[in-house]
């Protein structure tokens, strides 16, 4: 057994090393493609970070403009039509537009953006907030039908309590008396209801199914309760918050395969190593921490393209050329660079190099005029043919528009963090 499991042991650090050596050789080959480029390109890459800001700016715009006088997103439009696609609405992504408008305002405070948190966070509260029947003191941000404009059954969203208490924390901390703490804390409660002994999550309460239900399994949900768990206890220093995150997040990084698509379990992880020693160890040490954040970080590097024939697609993490996984991966790797710190120099290397041609791709694909100014579409770098026959390649919903601002925002922040952000 002992020697079963050393034997496993070299093999996961031998696969490390060569996804490791792998990434460094794609970033040396894309390094000198980059040289070349810029010898024509020069003006388009002279000033990044001033391209950078002007797309937080058309992003921040965006997402201001797109939230109406009642707190809603305007949650999805195409470009290529001036209709906009079928009603729908998404619970889950009207809180994750909260999250990116208040890091806006934490790095740059105006006063349209704090104006349009509020509204969208009277929303929330007025229209999704309500109690559990049957379980005294515990509120779900529920999912309602004539909310989301579909057949389903009132549900109570793990990922939906979770992220939506964390932007409600946030908010409340930009703008006092939006909600009550005692409020916020039976939001708590209802992640906690919702943890099993584990320290997995259910992943909905659904009274039509009598209660808690896990059949639909999210792999964004249990990061987003263990964000919203760490939000609350950043304000309301009560251990059960604490300990209930970080079991959470141990019962993931033991129990699931990894995953380069669940940005929100990363930032939650980086947030615990924020916390010195308030840090559970116990509970989840952090060398598992660290380890997991290495894997998940050199499966993102595997994903990248660093060159292709069509030159739009370089730094994407897409063979499809979608943009949104490619921002959600930006964000990510900023959290990893965190969780990791100042060791590991050639995965930090890398990652920066890989965040850099992610930035310079997302910042391409920004729409930069008319009508839509600061959205993001959904896919680039389809020829018309293939474009014209793909519905949604078009397409700007809200959620894409808040992880191209996040990323973009992370970028801004660690300008002057110690990473270099040079272009």
């Amino acid at each position: 057994m002992i020697e079963r499991q050393c034997n496993r042991r070299s093999l996961c650090n031998k696969s490390a090393l060569w996804l490791l050596f792998v990434s460094l050789l794609r970033f040396f080959l894309f390094t000198e493609c980059a040289i070349l480029n810029a010898a024509t390109e020069g003006t388009k890459h002279a000033a990044p970070a001033r391209q950078v800001l002007q797309a937080i700016d058309r992003a921040t715009n965006y997402m201001v403009k797109a939230n109406d006088r009642n707190g809603k997103f305007i949650y999805r439009v195409a470009l290529s039509s001036l209709d906009f696609p079928q009603k729908k609405y998404n619970i889950i992504r009207h809180a994750g537009a909260m999250y990116a408008l208040a890091q806006a305002w934490k790095q740059t405070p105006v006063e349209n953006v704090k104006n349009a948190l509020s509204r969208s966070a009277r929303f929330l509260i007025a229209n999704c907030i309500a109690p559990i029947p049957g379980y005294e003191n515990i509120l779900g941000i529920w999912s309602l039908p004539q909310i989301t404009y579909n057949d389903n059954p009132p549900q109570v969203k793990l990922g939906g309590a979770g992220l939506g208490l964390a932007v409600l924390v946030d908010t409340e901390e930009i703008l006092p008396g939006t909600i009550s703490i005692d409020n916020l804390r039976k939001i708590g409660r209802f992640l906690l209801f919702m943890q099993n002994s584990d320290g997995s999550f259910a992943t909905r309460f659904l009274p039509a199914a009598g209660g808690k239900n896990s059949r639909h399994v999210s792999q964004y949900y249990p990061g987003e309760a263990a964000l919203g768990l760490l939000m609350l206890y950043r304000m309301d220093r009560s251990r059960q918050w604490l300990n209930a995150a970080a079991k959470g997040l141990a019962y993931l990084i033991k129990n699931r395969a990894i995953t380069t698509a669940d940005q929100w379990s990363l930032i939650a992880c980086a947030k615990l190593f924020s916390l010195g020693n308030d840090y559970p160890e116990k509970i989840l040490p952090r060398r598992d921490v660290g380890a997991y954040a290495r894997q998940v970080g050199l499966a993102i590097l595997e994903e990248q393209i660093l060159y292709n024939d069509q030159r739009q697609l370089t730094g994407c993490f897409n063979k499809q050329g979608r943009t949104a996984p490619t921002a959600t991966r930006v964000e990510a790797l900023f959290a990893i660079l965190d969780i990791i710190g100042q060791n590991d120099v050639m995965l930090r290397n890398a990652i920066l190099s890989s965040i850099h041609s992610a930035v310079r791709f997302l910042i391409d694909a920004q729409v930069s005029e008319g009508k839509y100014t600061g959205g993001i579409p959904r896919v680039i770098g389809l020829s018309a043919v293939r474009r014209s026959s793909s519905r949604r390649a078009d397409e700007i919903r809200i959620d894409y528009v808040q992880h191209l601002l996040s990323a973009l925002l992370y970028f801004a922040k660690n300008q002057d963090s110690g990473y270099p952000t040079h272009i």
